[in-house]
């Protein structure tokens, strides 16, 4: 469909979505954000994956990029809350390329500063960060952390402070605490991190249709009678 089919399609949807449901939509959508993204490698454990989607739907992050070279990306029912229904997951698993490449040169294409985190090195903390471009976070798989190629990619290093004995924390668990700490540092700055109008659209769309009741069966009558 082209936009003026879908915004038509949106205003039809929007009919069979609450107000209450509409008035949290606009909500969410004020607080989205593609200024940060969260690149995921290797992930392997259904639980931590889950937790990561899960975190960045509830920070307004709504891309997770998921490179899948060796581990494929899997979540534990109910343990992501519904959240991978509120983000979006750009994937990248193809068996005739270098994924992780492919990935990383696709963001800084687009304009993003490559972070890896690592607990080693003179890593940065979340606290100074610099946020004055685009942000992608690199995390690895739970056994092995950020690939070497990534790490080799990346711009600078992310780590969390710690005073244990314990050098580094469960993935999900470091991802949670520098994902919070760097949206609360971007939202008090003067960056224009939002999503623009063109994004909340098509977001808005894909959510009414969530959001409906037998939304597939509105969307077809909906086709039906302007498709003749």
């Amino acid at each position: 469909m082209d936009a003026d089919q879908n915004l038509a399609l949106m205003e039809y949807l929007a009919d069979f979505v609450t107000p209450d449901r509409k008035t949290r939509i606009e909500a969410v959508l004020a607080q989205r954000t593609r200024y940060l993204t969260v690149v995921a490698e290797d992930f392997h454990n259904a639980h931590n994956a889950s937790a990561l989607l899960r975190t960045c739907e509830a920070l307004g992050i709504q891309d997770i990029h998921i490179i899948e070279n060796f581990n494929t990306f899997k979540t534990r029912r109910g343990a992501a809350s519904g959240s991978e229904k509120w983000v979006t997951l750009r994937r990248y698993n193809s068996d005739t390329e270098d994924n992780t490449a492919a990935c990383l040169t696709k963001l800084r294409s687009q304009g993003y500063r490559l972070v890896a985190t690592s607990p080693h090195g003179q890593a940065l903390s979340p606290e100074v960060v610099p946020l004055d471009q685009k942000l992608a976070i690199l995390l690895g798989s739970e056994r092995d952390g950020v690939s070497k190629q990534a790490q080799n990619q990346a711009d600078l290093q992310l780590k969390i402070p710690m005073v244990g004995f314990i050098e580094s924390l469960n993935v999900s668990v470091s991802a949670a605490l520098c994902l919070y700490t760097l949206t609360r540092r971007l939202r008090q700055l003067d960056v224009d991190w939002h999503i623009s109008d063109r994004e909340k659209q098509e977001l808005r769309l894909d959510w009414f249709r969530f959001s409906a009741r037998h939304s597939d069966r509105l969307e077809q009558r909906f086709l039906a009678q302007h498709n003749g």
